[in-house]
């Protein structure tokens, strides 16, 4: 374990206050992680530093997520982590993800420390770190932690997110899309050709789906070019036999 040592942030309520950051790598111990001596930790041996679990005092109901990014299950805190997943699972630039990633923990007026639900490594090497938190319960004290945690992960050069939600639009669409993210075994045979009718400008859902040729399977590769982003759809709106699909750049591929 490295030596006690701490950083300094700034926040709007506290002029300073000493703060530590505590991780766990893979089938290790929680750790305390001295920036200043051992510079940014590992990215890819950094595991959850906690499980969550349910009990009479967590009104979350935990989630084991399958990750596509990670190719393994993830052990979020909630339904609204689950939904995060879902949006970032699809991301062509996220390499990696990891849940309850580290704590932070600090003194001054009011001692507090904050676990973080989210980060995600992107593939230039970028680390953004997530607090997933419904508008309605980012009460005082989540928000006075958000500062800290925000100012601390500033220092750091990594990015701070504070996630609440999805319209409920996207979300649909994307629980939709989420039941087609692996591929079929048979889309070779099928994706040359949905990609020509849509590289040729916008075409319907319908259009793309009428070409198939009795066998019902040219509907879940349409699905998961959809997920994977080889095609396009406004996310934002209700889908109809009418929605206009274009080529997308390919998020992707298994």
């Amino acid at each position: 374990m490295t030596s006690r040592t701490s950083t300094k942030v700034r926040s709007v309520d506290e002029p300073a206050a000493e703060l530590w950051w505590f991780v766990r790598f893979h089938d290790g111990d929680v750790i305390e992680w001295c920036w200043r001596d051992s510079g940014a930790p590992p990215l890819d041996e950094l595991a959850a530093i906690r499980t969550p679990r349910s009990s009479s005092r967590n009104r979350h109901i935990p989630v084991s997520a399958y990750s596509m990014t990670n190719a393994a299950v993830l052990h979020l805190e909630s339904g609204l982590e689950h939904d995060l997943l879902r949006r970032l699972d699809r991301d062509p630039t996220i390499r990696r993800m990891v849940a309850q990633p580290l704590r932070l923990q600090w003194t001054g007026t009011e001692p507090a420390s904050h676990t973080l639900d989210l980060l995600t490594v992107d593939d230039s090497g970028a680390v953004t770190v997530w607090d997933v938190r419904a508008l309605d319960e980012q009460d005082d004290d989540f928000r006075a932690k958000s500062r800290v945690t925000r100012d601390a992960c500033g220092i750091a050069g990594w990015r701070y997110e504070v996630f609440s939600g999805l319209d409920i639009i996207e979300r649909m669409n994307l629980l939709w899309l989420h039941g087609f993210r692996r591929r079929p075994p048979w889309a070779d045979r099928y994706e040359d050709a949905i990609r020509t009718m849509a590289s040729a400008g916008k075409v319907t859902l319908a259009a793309l789906f009428g070409a198939d040729d009795g066998s019902e399977e040219v509907k879940p590769v349409v699905w998961h070019l959809l997920w994977a982003g080889d095609l396009c759809a406004d996310m934002n709106a209700p889908w109809t036999p009418h929605t206009e699909v274009t080529l997308g750049s390919g998020v992707r591929h298994d």
